[in-house]
């Protein structure tokens, strides 16, 4: 066979070649995340490590979606609330914490400000000052002296993300010096209506008052002694 021959038989050859490989069936990739579920992660943020395994981040078009609030809980700079987040439904119960302003002190409807929107998957450390830094909470809106452990149950809508920057507009400090920087370390859950939430058969659960306790400002893990 000529050099020209053999040139044109492999030519033949790789065509054949080609279109056998194209005529093959395409096996799709393993679906590897539930239905109603996004993969752990939307836009730059992704599920945090601590909650790998307890939750899965809820697409927009879920019917739970909404129950996140998510308009309620992201915030343009300077109004507080979140930065950025994600929706997600707890697959198991995890432990929230939040700090507050204790039973003495309540609002014109009689009300404490145990049970509110804004908790953290993460136990409260640190002085009174750093988190109240690290979560941007002004002073008007919370003493920060004690703390109360609750239980977010498994099936449970939430929001969680970075917090966003409060201005001392947003404070209302009129001499301007309360104010608080985004954190993009540490996330809070916003919890929608959580007061419709609570119940020993709902999606929030807390413990009597009485297992609350006060905090040590220094160092907020522990409990204040009579010498605090």
């Amino acid at each position: 066979m000529s050099i020209a021959n053999v040139s044109r038989f492999s030519a033949l050859l790789f065509v054949l070649g080609a279109s056998l490989i194209s005529c093959a069936p395409q096996v799709a990739p393993a679906r590897t995340t539930p239905p109603g579920a996004e993969p752990a992660t939307a836009g730059a943020i992704a599920l945090p490590a601590t909650l790998a395994g307890r939750a899965v981040v809820l697409v927009s078009t879920d019917a739970d979606h909404a129950r996140g609030d998510l308009a309620g809980a992201v915030k343009p700079a300077g109004e507080g609330g979140l930065s950025e987040a994600l929706v997600v439904r707890l697959t198991a119960d995890i432990p929230v914490y939040r700090m507050w302003s204790g039973p003495e002190k309540k609002d014109s409807r009689g009300n404490t400000n145990r049970l509110g929107q804004w908790w953290s998957y993460d136990a409260p450390t640190g002085t009174q000052a750093s988190y109240r830094a690290a979560y941007e909470i002004c002073e008007d809106w919370n003493e920060l002296t004690w703390v109360v452990t609750c239980t977010l149950k498994a099936g449970a809508v939430v929001t969680i993300g970075p917090g966003q920057s409060v201005s001392a507009a947003t404070c209302g400090d009129e001499t301007g010096k309360e104010q608080y920087p985004a954190n993009p370390n540490n996330w809070q859950v916003f919890v929608s209506q959580a007061w419709t939430r609570l119940g020993a058969d709902k999606e929030l659960e807390c413990p009597d008052e009485a297992r609350d306790y006060v905090a040590n400002l220094a160092d907020i893990a522990s409990p204040a002694t009579a010498a605090n």
